[in-house]
């Protein structure tokens, strides 16, 4: 049997897709994503005015966004499922928006719940962590380091941007889409990690990067202690 490359070969029964479209109709719906206010009243807090909307993504990166970022402070309010907390400083207009959902079906809702400060935001930038091995056609010179960092749209012209085909998914690429359509600007810096532990040195560069924007962050960070064995001396 001849094929051509790239065609597309149906199975010659339906019993794939029929245990598919089963798994699909066990699947139970989600709840309406909603915010939770954790003020004392539990009601919505209108913001008087968001100068930069950043958003930080990425797995494992709560406790670097609670200590070395927001300097201990406590969420405004968070989203009743997905692991997405806000974090707001009057002073400053800094709006922060922590996320390290994994679920793909909930990248655009979650955009959407941001759209209230997406539309009057005067500027909004995203950082999102990936791992190293994401980034296809990666120099020599970047290779070797911890961790380097693409641009989209960013005016720092001391980070390469990020080239095809290389891709921003999650709500940096949700919220970057959102504000293009709305003819305003936003851009994304993607850090790629040579370890998804972070500490001081891989750090350091994304600290690095927020100093740039004026974002008021400490000079370095410090992993906590974890207990990584079950082992008994």
């Amino acid at each position: 049997m001849s094929l051509n490359f790239g065609e597309i070969i149906e199975p010659s029964t339906r019993a794939f897709w029929d245990e598919y479209d089963e798994n699909d109709e066990d699947r139970s719906p989600l709840e309406p994503l909603q915010w939770e206010w954790l003020n004392e009243d539990g009601t919505e807090e209108k913001l008087d005015q968001v100068k930069l909307l950043l958003v930080l993504e990425g797995q494992g990166i709560s406790d670097f966004v609670a200590t070395a970022v927001l300097k201990g402070g406590l969420p405004i309010c968070r989203l009743n499922h997905g692991a997405v907390n806000i974090y707001y400083d009057s002073q400053s207009g800094l709006l922060v928006c922590s996320s390290e959902e994994k679920d793909l079906n909930l990248f655009s809702l979650i955009t959407d719940k941001l759209a209230m400060w997406l539309d009057i935001a005067e500027q909004v930038v995203a950082i999102a962590f990936h791992p190293k091995v994401m980034h296809k056609g990666t120099p020599i010179t970047d290779a070797e380091e911890v961790c380097f960092i693409r641009r989209i749209n960013g005016q720092m012209t001391r980070y390469q941007e990020l080239e095809a085909p290389n891709v921003i998914t999650g709500i940096s690429a949700g919220v970057l889409c959102y504000r293009k359509f709305k003819q305003l600007e936003a851009s994304v810096y993607a850090c790629y990690m040579d370890s998804p532990i972070l500490d001081s040195v891989s750090t350091k560069p994304v600290l690095e990067l927020m100093k740039s924007l004026s974002i008021d962050c400490d000079n370095s960070y410090s992993l906590k202690n974890r207990i990584s064995s079950n082992l008994y001396l």
